[in-house]
């Protein structure tokens, strides 16, 4: 009997204790909405997991199937951005995150690691304390976000190479249309960069710090990592150089018959070309030597309608 009324009673705290969740579906399907709902728990933990932050504080989710009506319910909110080509964005405040699923099923991305992303922008909204860089915001919710397929997609997308001058630079492209796809995926690279090369426990004390207000930014970076953020700033740079070039040898490498193909596919028509344009000069060449060198006198043709024809000298030619 005591064995049962235990079992009650953590059914009852469990209840208690569940956060209170309100998802609400705008022409999206039933089984979007169900998928991710069931993924809400699991998308704190792994927020948690990742950084440090926990929170237990409720949600209203709302799942829009179409662009439009995405597009409508930002507008409402007072969200400014082009709201078409958003996947989603949260609202800390308001406990709200609103999913943009057309935006997903377009850019072939996977909901949950975007549901992810935002539950991260609404942790960290409610929980740090310090003003923080862009790059770091946005790092954060894409390291969180993480996920083998939506990374393997970017990949199979060829983003071009950025230069960026530095993290401030980093900042003002995540701000910035054309260069913002690119500046996003580094942003993720950057909170890893930090994490190998301080590690986890480092990284999970500079959140801690943020939420605790221990601040400016770059001092708690400082503290946490035993670092300046400016000398971070060039290891960065280095490292992100290093993997361009490296990228650049590896498309080089893995496309190498492909490229030559092409450039073979080039060539052959222009040197198809160009062989055809010299016969054509060879031969006009010849027949201005003709002119004034003839090498086949014009008595010396014979036609196969004259063989009957008899010169009146046959032995002219002698003379």
């Amino acid at each position: 009997m005591a064995k049962y009324l235990l079992i009650i009673v953590l059914l009852l705290a469990g209840a208690l204790n569940a956060r209170d969740v309100n998802v609400q579906g705008v022409a999206a399907s039933d089984a979007d909405v169900a998928r991710l709902t069931a993924q809400i728990e699991p998308a704190f933990s792994i927020v948690e997991k990742e950084t440090g932050l926990s929170d237990d504080e409720g949600l209203t989710l709302i799942v829009a199937g179409g662009s439009k009506g995405f597009a409508e319910l930002a507008a409402r909110d007072g969200v400014g951005m082009n709201a078409e080509g958003v996947l989603g964005y949260a609202m800390p405040g308001a406990r709200k995150i609103v999913l943009n699923m057309s935006g997903i099923r377009e850019r072939q991305m996977e909901p949950i690691g975007v549901l992810r992303h935002e539950i991260a922008h609404l942790v960290m909204g409610a929980s740090l304390r310090v003003a923080h860089p862009l790059w770091f915001e946005e790092g954060v919710a894409q390291y969180v976000e993480s996920m083998a397929l939506n990374e393997l997609r970017e990949s199979a997308g060829a983003t071009p190479f950025v230069d960026f001058e530095g993290l401030d630079d980093l900042n003002a492209a995540l701000r910035e249309e054309a260069r913002a796809g690119a500046a996003y995926i580094e942003a993720r690279e950057v909170i890893r960069l930090i994490v190998e090369t301080y590690g986890d426990r480092a990284f999970r004390k500079l959140m801690q710090a943020l939420a605790g207000g221990e601040g400016p930014f770059a001092k708690a970076f400082e503290t946490a990592t035993g670092q300046a953020l400016s000398e971070f700033d060039a290891l960065w740079l280095k490292d992100y150089k290093a993997r361009a070039n490296d990228r650049t040898a590896s498309f080089f490498g893995r496309n190498f018959w492909w490229i030559l193909l092409g450039l073979t596919a080039l060539l052959l028509p222009a040197f198809l070309v160009l062989l055809k344009l010299r016969g054509r000069s060879q031969v006009k060449q010849w027949e201005e030597t003709e002119k004034y060198f003839p090498s086949d006198p014009a008595w010396s043709y014979h036609d196969d309608e004259l063989d009957s024809f008899t010169p009146e000298d046959p032995d002219a030619w002698k003379r």
